[in-house]
Order: C-alpha cells, then structure tokens, then sequence
C-alpha cells in the first residue's frame, strides 16, 4: 500500500473512537472499501514486514458466553414499546394543547 493510502487509512481508523454509531459505522465501511479497492486484504496489510508468512485466514468463532439473544431481544422490545407509549402519550397531551383532533384539523 502507498503511504499516500496508508496516511489516509491512519486517518480513517481515527474515525473509529468516534462518539457517535454512525460515524464509527462509516469509518469501518471507509476503511474496508479502502482496503479492498487496494486489491488486499487485512490480513496481508496487517501482518509483519519480512514475516515470510504465505498468508492465509483464520477463521476463529467467538463465542458471546452468558448472553441469551432471545431475553435480549425481549427487553429491548419492552423497551421500545414503553418508549412507544410514552411518546403516544405525549403527542396526545401536545394535541390536547393545541386543539387538533386526530385528523389534524383543528377542533
């Protein structure tokens, strides 16, 4: 990889720390774009100068212990549906304010 393209994934991968889901999500998809429209790969591009390694990919299967993806499922549902209701409970009260029906004519 060039250290022009090289300079440019350092920077890419700054984005990584970001605060914000969005923007670490871009920089990731930037990042793997890069990598690609190089015609390598991570490994290739990660592994050791003079390692004399042939390359190749491991493939490793991580396993989440302890975690039930259903009863997550569940409580996030439950959190959605109480956030849900709450924000159906205030554009009745901001409707209320208004004097606007549900039709959205006003009363």
């Amino acid at each position: 990889m060039k250290e022009g393209d090289r300079t440019k994934l350092i920077r890419i991968l700054g984005m990584l720390g970001s605060d914000h889901p969005g923007e670490r999500a871009a920089a990731a998809l930037a990042a793997h774009r890069l990598v690609q429209s190089k015609r390598t790969n991570w490994y290739d591009l990660l592994k050791p100068p003079g390692s004399g390694d042939t390359g190749g990919v491991i493939v490793r299967t991580v396993y989440e212990w302890g975690i039930d993806h259903a009863k997550a499922a569940e409580a996030r549902m439950r959190q959605v549906r109480a956030e849900n209701e709450q924000l159906r409970r205030e554009v009745s009260q901001l409707r209320n304010r208004l004097g606007v029906r549900n039709t959205g004519r006003p009363v």
